[in-house]
């Protein structure tokens, strides 16, 4: 059975939803034609010639990466400097080249989540800096079918708050309609207005998840036309966001955090704000890449320490002065413990071989 490109990108937002990427951002396709048939995917963390040459050595034809092959403007393409040799050697391979960024960075199982799992932190995992919206989906359905759709809208991610699922609102009332002569109508007859009773099911759900609870909602449905509604209201998603808080397998100076941190991730990090060198550190905050515009975040989060990637100069003395210890654990190593489980989430649902790259930046 072929599997094209267009199956694997749909399984890929599913994970990483595009709904979480930042305006700033250039997640999603970067080269290809999503018709494409892929015999392999190859996940790797930066778009490099040697990722490149790797795909051709295994027979990837489909490289998935956390970082954009195109990031900001693209005036030309230079063939003979990057990226533009690298778009000229996608095109001319027949590659397909996609980019899950802030979408994987703002996942509920995204980066931080890894970086999390990578240095053994434990109890519950608060997100740093929430992301992502949230709507009030409302379907009108016949009284018989109100506990089908409920369990179709639950089944599709909606209904939780907090630590609550299959969350409604119900209410009585009369639908009406008038059926046309082109109409099949569940009940009533052509040319009759019929006096339905309905209830008015309300749930929340998730921005990026609206379109999939909408459609298993039209599908547990009996009527062949769907009343429902989609309103914005004020929140975030449970899980979506940048970081994730944590506690430490025991209390650590942070001498010793600094060394955690460095055997965890196979990569020297750097204690660069110190502010209580002989404090035992429990409760730690983390941002996969680079992380110092979330300092004050993190500082309102409890954490008494930070590890992050990018934290310089000025990003030392602002945590030394919000009294946290800042551990800079460089940018590609914080991110790469989210590839390993990206991939195998994405090989679960694919049909195609899926590899982790060998490169390590």
């Amino acid at each position: 059975m072929t599997t094209y490109a267009k199956e694997i990108i749909s399984e890929i937002e599913s994970l990483a939803p595009p709904e979480l990427a930042e305006n700033w951002d250039n997640s999603g396709l970067q080269v290809g034609n999503r018709d494409t048939a892929v015999s392999k995917v190859l996940v790797a963390l930066t778009p490099l010639p040697e990722v490149f040459d790797e795909a051709e050595e295994s027979g990837a034809n489909f490289l998935f990466f956390h970082h954009p092959l195109v990031f900001g403007g693209l005036e030309s393409v230079d063939t003979a400097a990057y990226p533009g040799d690298l778009i000229a050697r996608a095109v001319r391979s027949d590659l397909t080249v996609y980019a899950a960024h802030t979408s994987y960075d703002a996942a509920p199982n995204g980066v931080s989540v890894a970086l999390a799992d990578a240095l053994g932190l434990v109890g519950e995992r608060e997100v740093v800096g929430p992301a992502g919206s949230v709507v009030k989906l409302v379907v009108f359905v016949p009284v018989d079918y109100t506990e089908a759709v409920a369990g179709a809208l639950a089944g599709a991610g909606a209904g939780e708050i907090g630590a609550y699922t299959r969350c409604t609102f119900r209410t009585s009332g009369t639908g009406t309609f008038l059926p046309g002569d082109a109409a099949n109508p569940y009940v009533g007859e052509h040319g009759e207005l019929e006096y339905a009773d309905e209830v008015r099911l309300e749930t929340v759900v998730p921005a990026h998840l609206a379109g999939r609870a909408a459609d298993a909602a039209i599908a547990a449905h009996p009527y062949e036309e769907v009343a429902h509604d989609l309103y914005p209201v004020t929140g975030t998603p449970p899980g979506c966001g940048y970081g994730r808080t944590g506690v430490l397998p025991r209390p650590m100076t942070p001498d010793e955090l600094t060394s955690h941190v460095s055997d965890r991730l196979g990569f020297p990090a750097r204690l660069v704000a110190d502010p209580k060198p002989e404090r035992k550190i429990e409760r730690v905050a983390v941002l996969g890449g680079s992380g110092g515009s979330f300092l004050g975040k993190v500082a309102a989060s409890g954490a008494e320490a930070y590890i992050s990637g990018d934290l310089d100069y000025h990003d030392a003395l602002r945590a030394g002065s919000l009294g946290l210890t800042a551990i800079d654990a460089g940018h590609a190593a914080t991110e790469l413990p989210a590839l390993a489980p990206f991939a195998e989430r994405l090989s679960g649902r694919v049909a195609v071989p899926v590899e982790i790259s060998r490169v390590r930046r």
